[in-house]
């Protein structure tokens, strides 16, 4: 796993995604200091602060630009699988709770296979498409189970008024897991654009880097300052990759904890 990826980042332990995310921008601010130092003299850093501070307003202009956007896709993408998965997992507690509906000793076997598909489901969920999401890759493996689901509450024939009247509730629930399901595999494999990164991590760079091309009055003011914004800069960066890989991480922004509820289903 190539670490300097965004996604590879999203995959580590939290203490240790913070560790380079804040802790690697600071470092470098201050090594960059530590160099412009050793090749140039305070008079010269002097000479060129005011058009250097311009410049570097101009630089942290672009950087706030780029970081909002990056921010907001993040946003998005939470926000959009956040509610994806509330949307599906409603969907199966409403189907959970219409098995009762079908009461009698001759529906006894639907409701056994009822609450079976929703296991079974919930399951194949868990354990097959949970961990394509959070690598990235499209998953099929919960393709056999909810079919299953789909027959088991669409098949059976209703025997009393209540139960007519809540077939095409079934049938509504039935559709919007499918929805949902399918909005959650498509989501696990959106995240923003490879240029996006690479635009982020060139402009956080630079405005960590430029603001040493002109001097202050005093060097450890200076440095205290530049590690300041280095940690802005690293904590725009780990918020941004953390809301875009909502999936993945120890731990993650998104877990499968309601379909980890349906599994017990009885």
């Amino acid at each position: 796993m190539d670490l300097l990826l965004p996604h590879g980042l999203a995959t580590l332990p939290a203490w240790l995604g913070i560790l380079l995310t804040i802790a690697g921008p600071v470092a470098l601010a201050l090594l960059l200091g530590h160099v412009m130092n050793t090749l140039f003299t305070p008079a010269e850093f002097q000479a060129n602060a005011v058009v250097g501070a311009v410049k570097y307003g101009f630089v942290v202009e672009i950087y706030a630009a780029v970081a909002a956007l990056t921010l907001v896709g993040a946003w998005d993408i939470y926000q959009t699988a956040r509610d994806t998965l509330q949307k599906e997992a409603s969907g199966l507690y409403m189907l959970a709770l219409s098995v009762d509906t079908f009461d009698g000793e001759r529906l006894a076997p639907v409701r056994a296979e009822m609450r079976a598909a929703i296991r079974d489901y919930a399951g194949a969920v868990v354990a097959q498409d949970w961990p394509a999401m959070q690598a990235g890759t499209p998953s099929t493996g919960s393709d056999a189970a909810f079919q299953r689901l789909t027959r088991a509450f669409l098949d059976p024939e209703a025997e009393r008024t209540a139960q007519q009247a809540l077939q095409q509730k079934l049938a509504d629930w039935v559709g919007q897991v499918a929805e949902a399901r399918i909005a959650r595999l498509s989501v696990s494999s959106r995240t923003l654009s490879g240029l996006i990164w690479v635009l982020v991590l060139t402009v956080s760079v630079s405005a960590i880097a430029f603001q040493w091309f002109f001097g202050g009055a005093s060097a450890a003011m200076h440095y205290a300052m530049a590690a300041v914004i280095a940690v802005i800069v690293g904590s725009v960066l780990l918020v941004a990759i953390k809301l875009a890989f909502p999936y993945v991480g120890d731990p993650p922004m998104l877990s499968p904890a309601p379909f980890l509820r349906m599994m017990d289903l009885r």
